[in-house]
Parts: structure tokens; sequence; C-alpha cells
């Protein structure tokens, strides 16, 4: 006889419990150290000595003590072994062993696994290492029990299967531009085909890198390094072009912009040049016009004074007529011309006189003075 530790489940654990019954045994189903009963389903099974097994599903949270009939369900999945110890979610870069995880009680809540796909082809036979990291539910315990023993290596073959085929579907460098549809839930079918069979879901893949050999990885350095190098040159070089762009640029923008100075200039001395022509031609024109308002009004005056002038003469012509003075004579006397010099000569007996008549200076310039002899 031994003594063992009764199961403690929690909230989101269960446990697989078979128990035989004999033939005149009734079905029932098993209880819970509660007192109340924690089954999803009771499965006959009629053993070779003619009893019968139930197969019942315990669910937590709760205390289960098996009984004489009674046994759990012990499971052995594929695992990753840390210390002597097996662990489902492992760790990044490990490898999974068969029957390294052996356990009684099922965890029916999302869960986590770090994978690694080893052995990868591509199109060009390049070999790499993929790394993921799955998460998945359990949601069907019946079905998983039906369908499977290892559900951990159902999904590490589906896993495997599917990215050798997305290996396979690539070359090495496309397959480096895709790695984004690694982390997508579309690029593996056979795991949601699997885990739906199973009674599991697959909720999300997370793609955690790659690995290679250290040849390619080297190869593949130098690779970008000349990439990198080649596309710094470039973008150096399109710098270099964008600046002279960007200085010609500014050059002819400046010899616009003085070209526009130099023109408003020369369209404001214009300007002002013709402003001072116009202020000259109408100073002019104000000069003239005051010009020819003071001539017509000196001719006025002039007019007005030669209107008084020969009124003042009509008068005293008037004045003459009626004084019976003859104005034919007087006007023939008035008008005839004078004499230049009148010389005139008292002396009571005729004297013989010589004179000389200095003439005009205009005359003395074109003749010589003549001497005249007058004789009185």
């Amino acid at each position: 006889m031994k003594v063992l530790d009764a199961f403690k489940l929690g909230a989101n654990e269960a446990l697989v419990v078979y128990r035989e019954e004999h033939s005149g045994d009734g079905l029932e189903c098993p209880t819970t150290a509660a007192g109340t009963t924690s089954t999803s389903s009771v499965k006959p099974i009629v053993s070779e000595k003619g009893n019968q097994v139930i197969r019942t599903i315990v669910k937590g949270p709760a205390v289960y003590i098996p009984e004489a009939n009674e046994w759990v369900h012990t499971f052995s999945w594929h695992g990753s072994v840390t210390n002597g110890k097996g662990s489902q979610t492992g760790r990044p870069g490990d490898e999974k062993q068969p029957h390294a995880l052996t356990f009684q009680k099922l965890r029916c809540m999302p869960d986590q696994m770090y994978f690694t796909v080893r052995d990868v082809r591509t199109s060009d036979d390049a070999q790499i290492q993929i790394h993921l990291m799955i998460f998945f539910e359990l949601i069907d315990i019946e079905r998983m029990l039906n369908a499977t023993n290892d559900p951990i290596g159902d999904f590490l073959n589906a896993l495997s299967a599917d990215v050798m085929t997305f290996g396979a579907a690539n070359t090495y460098e496309s397959m480096l531009q895709r790695t984004t549809t690694l982390g997508d839930v579309s690029t593996y079918p056979t795991v949601n085909d699997r885990a739906r069979d199973i009674g599991f879901r697959l909720l999300k893949v997370v793609y955690r890198g790659y690995s290679t050999s250290q040849q390619l990885q080297a190869m593949h350095d130098e690779a970008i390094a000349k990439r990198t190098r080649l596309r710094l040159q470039q973008d150096t070089a399109m710098v270099e072009q964008q600046e002279r762009a960007m200085s010609l640029r500014c050059r002819q923008e400046r010899s616009h912009q003085e070209q526009e100075v130099a023109e408003a200039e020369a369209r404001h001395a214009l300007t002002l040049l013709s402003l001072r022509e116009e202020q000259m031609r109408t100073a002019k024109d104000s000069e003239h016009a005051q010009a020819l308002r003071h001539t017509m009004e000196a001719a006025e005056t002039d007019v007005k004074a030669l209107a008084l002038k020969h009124s003042e003469e009509l008068r005293k012509f008037g004045s003459l007529k009626e004084m019976g003075v003859d104005l034919t004579k007087y006007l023939c006397t008035v008008g005839d011309r004078l004499p230049d010099q009148h010389i005139r000569i008292d002396s009571a007996t005729p004297t013989a006189v010589h004179m000389e008549m200095a003439k005009k200076p205009e005359a003395a310039k074109s003749a010589p003075a003549k001497k005249g002899i007058l004789g009185i």
C-alpha cells in the first residue's frame, strides 16, 4: 500500500482519469474532495476481462483524490531538457526531444513554445535555420486524446513542413526579403489544419530571426557591406549632385534677382529722367506761356497808348482846324524831313565861308570826309 498526494488543480488545469468498472458495478462519475463532480464526459472502454474502463476529465479548480480502481493518465510529449527537467516552452535555439516532457496536469490556457527549424534549404541550395515562437491554446481535450498522443510533436512536424515549403519556394535573397511573412499565421496552413484536428487553436507565430553557417554568413555580411558601401557612395554622389544643383539653382536665382534689381533700377532711372524731362517741359511751357502773356499784355498796353496818342492827335488836329489852320500845310511842314544840322550865320555884308561838314559815324566808315564851300 502506498500513500500518495492528492492532485491540486488550478483554474486552468485538468486531469484525465481512467476508472475500471466491473460488470456488475454502475457507471458513476468521480467526485472531487469538495464533493462536486467535475467531469466533461464518460467514455466506457471494454477490457479483455469484460470490465469497462471509463475515461473522465477532471477540471479545476479542485482537489482530486483517485479511488483504488482509478489512475491518472500520464502524458509524454516532445519538450526541451533543461537542467535534467523537461520544459514545454523551452529556450531559444534548443532542440526538442521525444518524451522529454512527462506530466499529468493539462494546461487549458494560452501557451507558447520556442522552436528552431533546422536544415532549411532554399531554392539556390543555401542552408539556414529559422527561429520561431508559436502561441497556441488547448480548447478540446477529448479531441486531443482521440487524435494524438504527442501534440507538441505534431506542431513541430507541421511547422517544419511549412517552413521547408517556404524555404524551397524562395532563394536565399528573396527569403530574406520575405521574412516578414513568417510572422503571418496564413503562412502555416499545415499547422493550422493539424492544430484544428487535435483540439488546439493556433494563436500566432512570431518570427525571431534566422542563422546560417559561418561561411555563408560571412559571404552574406561581405555582400551586405559591399552593397552598403556602394549605396553610401551612391548616396554621397547624389548628395553632391544635389548640392551642386542647389548651388547652381541659387546662383541662377541670384542672377535673376540681380537682373530684376538692375532692371528695376534702370526702370526707376528712366522714370526719374522722364519725370525730370516732363517737369522741364512743363516749366518751359509755363515760362513760354508767361512770356506770351507778358508780350500780349505789353502789346495791348502799346496799342492802348497808341490809341490814346491818336485820339489826342485827332483832338489836337480838330482844335487846329477849328482855329482855321490849314492842316495840309501844317502836316507837310511837320512831316518834312528835318536837316541833320542847322547853321545860322549872321553878317551885315556878304562873306565867303568855307565849311567842312563832319559826317555821321556810319557814313564816315564807308567814305572819306568831303569838304564843301558854303557861299553866302
